[in-house]
């Protein structure tokens, strides 16, 4: 799995679905519909949409960073976590140049103001590092199902949160037991959510979010992630 996230071309896929989502030559030879694109972007806008406090924002498997520089746009900290070498080091690059390089393809951040510039380490999300100090709230897109000890990983941001802190978890709910052993699964996935985080949170919404990701120029998975956004109780 290690060596699947760290291969050139998921790199290059992951960049293209971070920066390049919402342009047309995306998907050359068919025009996405409205609501499907900078997916990572709008996982950013429903953290910033549902936070009490703007200090600091954790992007918790935030691969290249697309997510990480929209919630720049509103907390005065940002901070991104990946288990991924070379998501990190494409993701550090952006935030202290302002570009990536990948064969002929130059990657930029959208060019919306931002309060912060993101700082990304690697990290594992379910041994998370002892110095992060407390989140205003953390997003986690994408992630969940590709853990291997999920309920770890949500037991640790307790650590990490405090009283109105929000919490936002994003997921296609595709559990694999090449990523996480089957009796560790959170399925179905919101009821392991509830049972893991009800004693210290309060669920604020439930909804959908649809998402493409590209293969290639003629093909892409079709995907509606399931969105919870919660609030640590005081």
């Amino acid at each position: 799995m290690t060596d699947t996230y760290e291969s050139p071309a998921l790199l290059r896929q992951y960049l293209d679905f971070h920066y390049r989502s919402g342009e047309t030559s995306y998907l050359p030879h068919h025009e996405l519909p409205e609501g499907l694109t900078e997916y990572p972007q709008r996982c950013g806008e429903v953290t910033i949409e549902y936070s009490n406090r703007y200090q600091r924002a954790l992007d918790l498997g935030c691969a290249v960073g697309g997510s990480s520089f929209t919630l720049a746009t509103a907390f005065d900290e940002v901070v991104g976590i990946d288990f991924s070498d070379s998501f990190i080091d494409a993701a550090t690059q952006l935030a202290s140049t302002g570009t990536f390089r990948s064969s002929e393809v130059v990657y930029t951040p959208s060019s919306d103001h931002r309060k912060c510039r993101p700082h990304f380490r690697k990290g594992n999300a379910c041994a998370l590092p002892q110095d992060l100090g407390c989140f205003d709230a953390i997003l986690m897109s994408n992630l969940l199902c590709r853990l291997p000890d999920p309920t770890a990983c949500l037991e640790g941001l307790k650590a990490l949160t405090q009283p109105g802190s929000i919490l936002v978890f994003t997921t296609p709910c595709s559990w694999d037991e090449a990523f996480t052993p089957r009796e560790k699964w959170l399925w179905p996935t919101l009821e392991g959510l509830h049972q893991t985080l009800d004693p210290w949170c309060e669920t604020c919404d439930v909804f959908d979010i649809p998402f493409v990701l590209k293969d290639h120029d003629r093909r892409a998975q079709f995907t509606v992630a399931q969105a919870s956004v919660w609030e640590v109780k005081a």
